[in-house]
Formats: structure tokens, sequence, C-alpha cells
């Protein structure tokens, strides 16, 4: 094996229209205790009139690897990844997969390479270390950084048989001496040996949705392994305020590009993957492996993907394996349905102006409640003030909803308007 000091990283970057890219590179740079072997494989998407991404200063700089296309050339965030791993990937020994908006710890690439060779000579043959990456803000850096490391965790299953995977504190980090396993990869930050860049190809007909997903599952039954960073390494910033406006849907959405077909049809290639539907798509070079099955992976993190349900060892953010369970019949039963509702009430339906709170029920088809919210929070007073309430709903049920109800109340006239939707 080569000495850790001259094995080399390729630092994956895939950018579309981001003032932080540049800050990115200098700041990986300036924190890699030895930027000699930091190498970049940048995919940069531009507007000619940015400017703030230009790449100039580093084109003759061996280091770097740059593919550049017009915005309106882009095709989706794996699009970008996939140009990077098999058009600027060369003879690195490591590959750290990120966004084009992060700050860096001191020491990271040593740090991350011992990590990972750690877990190596723990007899582990394909770790691969991933998760969501605490937040900085590039408007008070770095002073608004979060200290604490984060984990992957899910949330639910959404209608369309994707995963909500959002970030959560790895508790007990305090304590840890190692990384701790993982259930799933992220889009922004996964490091591995550059094995797994050409193994696990991106599939560029993913548009944005479902990216994590996808990778997870194939990389789990090609044999890889996966682990929470159990110190920070790097932070992530969402860049949504500071690229409001220019996110590649919303260019798409100016150009008239469908981009929610194109998302659409990503999800569909999901479903097939994870065997849930048969939509007659070629997967040949995007399928599972053979090394492992997929109910092999849904044992080990605790997902039943055809019934969208989860066990609670998950929903309690314990890291995997799950518990074991040899008995398929009792394994069935072991899991609760994860259920998703995207609420939408309508102030122009709700005449008054000073409701104490909004019911928000979920009931079966004989009426009976499934579950129940009270709306009187700064939602509440903003819907008083005459704006809709939009938000997220998802529960662990052991029956799905089939209706749902919203009630305004208040104390001048009781109960007042009701409303209901069936849910399809």
């Amino acid at each position: 094996m080569l000495n850790q000091n001259h094995e080399t990283i390729l630092l994956h970057l895939p950018s579309y229209r981001d003032p932080e890219l540049i800050p990115t590179i200098k700041d990986a740079l300036n924190k890699a205790k030895y930027p000699e072997r930091v190498h970049f494989g940048i995919c940069r998407q531009y507007h000619p009139e940015d400017g703030f991404d230009d790449l100039t200063e580093y084109k003759n700089d061996k280091r770097f690897k740059i593919y550049e296309c017009l915005y309106t050339e882009a095709k989706g965030l794996p699009w970008a990844r996939s140009i990077i791993n098999e058009q600027l990937l060369d003879d690195e020994d490591y590959i750290c997969q990120l966004d084009s908006h992060h700050r860096f710890a001191q020491d990271w690439d040593s740090t991350l390479i011992q990590m990972h060779n750690s877990l190596e000579d723990k007899g582990y043959k394909k770790p691969i270390i991933a998760g969501y990456s605490p937040l900085y803000n590039p408007f008070n850096d770095p002073n608004d950084r979060s200290m604490e490391p984060w984990q992957s965790q899910f949330v639910c299953f959404y209608p369309h048989g994707t995963i909500f995977i959002r970030p959560g504190l790895l508790h007990g980090y305090e304590n840890m001496v190692e990384p701790p396993m993982s259930r799933f990869l992220c889009g922004h930050f996964d490091f591995a040996r550059s094995e797994w860049a050409r193994e696990i190809k991106h599939d560029p007909d993913i548009y944005f949705s479902g990216e994590e997903l996808n990778l997870t599952v194939r990389s789990y039954t090609h044999g890889y392994d996966f682990f929470h960073p159990h110190k920070i390494v790097v932070w992530h910033s969402t860049m949504r305020e500071e690229r409001a406006g220019k996110l590649k849907w919303d260019d798409d959405a100016k150009h008239n590009v469908d981009w929610f077909n194109k998302q659409e049809y990503a999800r569909k290639k999901i479903r097939q993957l994870l065997r849930t539907e048969d939509n007659g798509i070629d997967l040949t070079g995007y399928d599972l492996g053979t090394e492992r099955s997929l109910r092999d992976f849904e044992k080990y993190a605790g997902f039943h993907f055809v019934n969208k349900s989860v066990q609670k060892y998950t929903i309690d953010n314990q890291y995997p394996p799950n518990p074991l369970i040899e008995n398929d019949e009792l394994w069935e039963k072991s899991f609760m349905k994860s259920f998703y509702y995207l609420v939408n009430i309508e102030k122009h339906l709700f005449v008054d102006n000073n409701y104490k709170f909004i019911l928000v029920a979920f009931d079966d088809e004989n009426g009976e409640s499934i579950d129940t919210k009270f709306i009187d929070d700064y939602r509440l007073k903003r819907f008083n003030e005459g704006q809709n309430i939009h938000y997220e709903e998802y529960f662990l049920t052991e029956k799905i909803p089939s209706r749902v109800v919203y009630w305004a109340f208040s104390d001048e006239k009781g109960w007042c308007e009701r409303y209901e939707h069936k849910i399809n």
C-alpha cells in the first residue's frame, strides 16, 4: 500500500451556477494536510453572465480536471456526477463526492484516509464514509457553523416510493472512537476508494430526487458497507438563498424544459430498481449487485419497500444493522406502515380571521381517527392573516388513512368550517 501521505484524492465537485465553488476549492486546499495530493474533478455548468464561478486561475494546475458546459446544456445532478466519475476520474486512490458548497476541517484529507483505512483494518473490504454534513452559513462563516456531527435519518416513504431522508444529530458521538454504521449514502458527502466510483455509476436518467436511495441500494448489494464520520470533517450549505432563481429546476422552468416528467421517469426507474414495480425499463449498468440481495438491505436497514413500511428500531434512529429476525413471517409482522401527505388548507374556504386552531384529522373509511393534529402555532397566525397552510405530514400507522379532515374552531363560533378530502 502507498504511504498515506502520497495517496491521492479526487474531490468530486458538480457545480451549477454556484457562487461558493471558488471558496470551496480554496478552503479544501488551505485545510488539507497535503494539498498536493488533492485533485479536483469539476463539472462546471455555468451562465456566461455570472462570473463568480470562473475557473481560469486553476486551468493550468495539473491537479484540476474540468468539464465545462453552458447551464442550458446541463441535464441534472446525477448527470453531472456521471461526467466527473466517467470522464475526469483517473488514477486517484480515493474519491470524495461532494456538492460545490463546503467548508473543511483542518487536515480533512488525512483524517478521512485514516478513518477509512481503520475500517479496512477491521475487515470491511469496501467501506464508505458518508452522511449529511453539518451546516455552515456562507453569509456568516465561520460563526454560524454547526459544531456537532450529523447523521442521515429516515423520516418516511414518499407516495412515489422513494424515502425522505433528513439530517439529525449523530447521537452518542461524544463517546465514539470510530465511525458507526449507517443506513444511507449521501449525495453531498461520500468518501471511498475510487473503485466505488468506477463500479457504481451515477444514473444520468435521475434528475435529482432519489439519487441517494439509488446509490445506497446499489452500493450495498455490490458489497459496500456504510459508516457515519464520528467527527466533523466537512461542512455543507444548502445554498438555496444565495442561488435563489438560479437552481437547475428554476432555469428549466424559464426555458420550458419539462423537468417534472424527467423526475417522474426517474422515480419509475427507482421503483423498478426497488422491485416494487416492473415498468419495462432496462436497468443494465444501473441495477442491483449480486454480492447481497435487496432483502439483505431491507433486513439490515429495517425497510420493506413493497409495503412502504419501517421497523421501530429504524424510526428510533438506532444504528444498523437492525436486530436479526430469521423467521420470515415474524419479520413481515415487525413493520409499521409509513404514511406521508402534503397538507394544503386554502384560506379562501375559511371566512373568519380569528380561528383558535384548525384540526387536521386523518380517518379511515369508517370515520375512525387514525391521527390528529391541532394547528395553533405560527402557521395559524399567518392563516388568520390570509395565507394558506401548506406543509408535509408523516407518521407511522397500522392502517393507511382514506380521508383527511380540516376543521376550524374559534372562541366566538365554536366549530366552524369543515372540509374533507379523499386520499388516493
